[in-house]
């Protein structure tokens, strides 16, 4: 490489001059990429980048690497937390030459399997496109061979008969001259005819012309078509070559390759990008002028699910939001839905990464690849994986120093967001799962096991929850504030656990009619004032998302059909994290994501209900993107079963699981209330119990416990028949509703159907007449009742009401 040190003694070997005019130097852009390699190169080797091997010693000195960093192929990966911490990043040293390899002698794209992916499908649909139309190129080269046809015969009559001399005389003719000169040019003409016809060259072209015509013709009357095909190309080769110089004669201005043009529209469906098809599309939107144009800074590439990727420098008159601006029309060009195409910065204002898909990018559910692999996850660099966006790439939604909002319409995908976050969640044993249900408390029964708090339905209980998160919080910050420290990393999570409260079905909370007493007012005689529950945690939740989220302490909020009401706004102005599925209209877009986000282009109301589990998320890393959540199966079987099994035998195997572990948390709910909800409570079910009742609840409670949880499997209906009752029930407890508890075997898979139905009747009938007896057993010495009622409307049946099961079982009405 050339010295252009400021040490270079001009004159030398190796000088170049600086030319007067600068501008010529950036004229070219190739010119200009050169230049800007050279100077990244220059400005590795000054102090700042790597061992300058010009300026310094004759070898290079590798600088020492601290311990926290990590070398990888010649890059330094620095600590999370010594960033954190302001710990400036070690340069790496300077690669030398024998880093070098033969690849690096080829242009970029040559050894990458995704640009010759491409490649290939331009190739087979350039193939498949002509051979489509093979028929269009028949009908135009039958064109073509007749004008040769016609053109060479009028051609070679005109020199047989040296026609010229026939113009000549019109000529004459028209300026009336002498007579003597019109005889004269006639036997001019004469004599020039005689003497062509008798040329040697001319005698014996036509000779070969009509041999080879009369040769084809009798090789195909005596051995077929087939046979003479060779000589007949031919013949059609020099026939078609003769009428393209007929047709440019005719058509000066038309380039010889119009001729075989293929009409508009005949390209098919979606044709492979190309730069020139980039650049149409582009004029076509009206991005560029029909003067300008992109230069790719690297071949085109294959990308997932059917996509494609290109990177391109744009004109330095256009700029990043004018093609931001067109790109609904730049969708219309490629004949796509606008959400199939991704365009984004790459690395420069005018650097851009163009993808997009023939296909929805959404159509297709992914399983969560938990499922198949349930390994120990890294919430705190990585993230908890919750699903993919359009791109195909997988999206890590981290919860550390932030709040989070999850929030959208019933039936839109939040549970399954959910669902792939608190198997997340299970897999990391630094992290204190707590979740609280507002509703249908039973759908979450399966992750108890990895949950330090799990309980549902209970507003007073949330209160006291907070109010300990608030206790260790004020605690954690004591010490941060001994230490001389602004927030809490990830070195410090063995002795300060990231504690992360989920509250799902939020707006149960937030709508709670129940009153408490106010914690204000601390007068010892009178009655005392009560206040709304609901006042009491929303003004604990902004409390919280004040300051808890450097402490290791963060709230997770998920509720449906927001309203600017239902998220206190001091929690929502510091959620840093925040979820959007199908919302009902831009109210509740911004309600969850922000002021103005649908001026923003985040419009969660637009979501198509073609995509189950889509949603926008504004997180770090992925800014206002559409997703689709991974699946994870919650309804022919439990697809999360393995995944918390797995979670929870990592707690255990590091005595990280519920109940092996110092928890200040449960410590003081078992202390105000008396009842603990540690993995769900004695019986994991949600329903927080005395600490001593290892067994569970005695027999009468377990029944109506066991109901409201066979309601809340079904979404919580008005009311369930008996016969859809007792199957719940018998998977839960078999020993008193189970077929072989009541006597009865279960219908063989080869009996007929009215055995069958006689052997479910009879289930029914036994059962129903167990139920009733369990629930006067429940209900003995109380002044309550809990009888099955019959119905007509919507199908006869009979069977219990919710509302009739909820106030035997003691629950206030809301």
């Amino acid at each position: 490489m050339t010295d252009i040190s400021p040490e270079s003694t001009p004159g030398g070997p190796d000088d170049e001059r600086v030319p007067d005019d600068l501008s010529s130097l950036f004229a070219d852009p190739d010119r200009q990429d050169l230049l800007e390699k050279m100077a990244r190169q220059q400005v590795h080797g000054t102090r700042a980048g790597m061992a300058d091997a010009t300026t310094g010693s004759e070898h290079e000195i590798p600088l020492p690497v601290p311990p926290a960093a990590t070398v990888v192929g010649g890059l330094v990966f620095e600590d999370d937390e010594d960033q954190e911490n302001g710990a400036a990043p070690v340069p790496a040293p300077r690669p030398s030459s024998d880093g070098w390899t033969w690849q690096d002698a080829f242009p970029t794209g040559t050894f990458d399997s995704a640009v010759w992916a491409h490649r290939k499908r331009v190739f087979l649909h350039g193939l498949a496109r002509h051979a489509g139309h093979s028929h269009v190129y028949a009908w135009r080269l039958s064109k073509l061979s007749g004008l040769g046809m016609m053109a060479g015969a009028r051609d070679s009559w005109h020199y047989y008969t040296a026609q010229e001399y026939a113009d000549m005389v019109d000529t004459a003719r028209r300026k009336n001259l002498a007579p003597d000169i019109i005889a004269a040019l006639r036997e001019e003409r004469l004599e020039y005819a005689r003497a062509r016809r008798r040329e040697p060259l001319l005698v014996g072209a036509s000779t070969a012309v009509l041999t080879v015509v009369a040769a084809a013709v009798a090789v195909a009357d005596v051995y077929g078509l087939l046979t003479a095909s060779p000589a007949a190309v031919l013949l059609l080769g020099i026939l078609s070559a003769m009428g393209l110089r007929e047709h440019k004669r005719r058509n000066p201005d038309q380039p010889l390759t119009a001729a075989f043009a293929l009409p508009d529209g005949a390209g098919g469906e979606h044709p492979p990008l190309t730069d020139t098809m980039l650049n149409d599309v582009l004029r076509t939107a009206k991005v560029l002028k029909e003067d300008q144009e992109i230069r790719l800074v690297e071949p085109i590439r294959a990308a997932e699910i059917n996509g494609i990727e290109a990177r391109f420098r744009l004109p330095q008159e256009v700029t990043f939001s004018q093609l931001m601006a067109k790109k609904e029309a730049i969708a219309g060009a490629l004949d796509i839905e606008e959400r199939w195409l991704d365009i984004r910065k790459d690395g420069s204002a005018n650097r851009v990464s163009f993808w997009y898909c023939t296909a929805d990018p959404f159509a297709t559910p992914r399983t969560s690849p938990l499922v198949e692999s349930p390994e120990r996850t890294d919430v705190w660099k990585r993230g908890i994986l919750i699903g993919f966006n359009r791109r195909g790439m997988p999206i890590y939604l981290k919860l550390r120093h932030v709040m989070a909002l999850l929030g959208g319409m019933s039936r839109t995908g939040k549970g399954m967001l959910l669902r792939n976050l608190l198997c997340g969640l299970g897999l990391d044993p630094r992290v204190n799962l707590r979740l609280v249900a507002g509703a249908k408390p039973g759908e979450h029964r399966g992750y108890a096991p990895v949950c330090a708090t799990f309980f549902g339905r209970r507003p007073e209980r949330l209160i006291a929850l907070m109010e300990a998160l608030l206790a260790e919080a004020y605690r954690r910050e004591e010490i941060l504030e001994d230490q001389a420290r602004a927030k809490f990393g990830e070195r410090d999570l063995d002795e300060f656990p990231l504690e992360l409260l989920i509250i799902d079905e939020f707006k149960q909370y937030a709508n709670s009619s129940v009153r408490i007493l106010d914690p204000n007012d601390d007068r010892e005689e009178g009655p005392r004032r009560t206040i709304k529950a609901s006042d009491r945690i929303a003004e604990l939740l902004e409390e919280l998302g004040a300051f808890a989220a450097a402490l290791n302490i963060t709230v997770a909020v998920i509720t449906q059909d927001p309203d600017a009401n239902t998220i206190p706004r001091g929690f929502k102005s510091n959620s840093g994290a925040r979820v959007a599925t199908r919302t009902g209209g831009p109210v509740q877009t911004n309600a969850i994501l922000k002021d103005g986000a649908t001026g923003a282009g985040l419009r969660a109301h637009e979501i198509p209900e073609s995509i189950p589990g889509g949603a926008i998320v504004d997180i770090d890393g992925a800014p206002g993107e559409l997703i689709r959540s991974f699946f994870i199966e919650d309804e022919e079987y439990d697809g999360a079963a393995d995944i918390i099994a797995a979670g929870r035998a990592l707690r255990e195997e590091l005595g990280r699981a519920p109940g092996q572990f110092s928890d200040p948390i449960e410590d003081y709910l078992l202390a105000v209330t008396g009842l603990s909800s540690s993995g769900g409570g004695p019986n994991g079910s949600g329903r927080p119990g005395p600490l001593s009742d290892t067994e569970g609840l005695d027999e009468p409670a377990t029944v109506l416990t066991l109901m409201l949880d066979a309601f809340a499997k079904a979404f919580d209906p008005e009311r369930m028949s008996t016969q859809d009752l007792l199957p719940c029930l018998a998977v839960m407890d078999p020993d008193i509703f189970s077929y072989e508890a009541l006597g009865l075997d279960e219908p063989a898979e080869d009996a007929s159907p009215e055995d069958a139905r006689s052997t479910v009747v009879s289930y029914g009938r036994r059962g129903g007449k167990k139920l009733a007896e369990e629930i006067a057993k429940v209900l003995d010495g109380t002044d309550r009742e809990l009888v099955a009622k019959e119905w007509t409307k919507g199908g006869r049946g009979r069977g219990y009401y919710l509302a009739d099961l909820r106030s035997a079982a003691g629950i206030a009405p809301e």
